[in-house]
């Protein structure tokens, strides 16, 4: 890894709790997340200069939810592989 990275990586930040910042997606019913992506000093960012259309946005949209989902099917695998299991044939 270079050095300057590396010294980087290191280095130790301070926030405030109320620099949290939560992004989330409700039940139903409205009373519980579902999932929830939460950090202290989080930046969501889009390259505009790559994203010229409708069809680019929702390109990108799609490409984030398979990112997500593949974070969710490893966690689903991790803590409740049975619930998979009853799901195979």
């Amino acid at each position: 890894m270079d050095k300057e990275l590396e010294e980087t990586l290191e280095k130790t930040v301070t926030f405030k709790v109320g620099d949290m910042m939560t992004y989330g997606v409700m039940s139903e019913d409205g009373n519980e997340m579902l999932a929830a992506i939460t950090g202290f000093g989080m930046n969501i960012r889009f390259n505009m200069r790559l994203i010229n259309s409708l069809s680019d946005a929702e390109a990108t949209a799609n490409a984030m939810a398979d990112v997500f989902y593949q974070a969710l099917m490893e966690q689903l695998l991790a803590e409740k592989a049975d619930v998979v299991k009853q799901a195979i044939p």
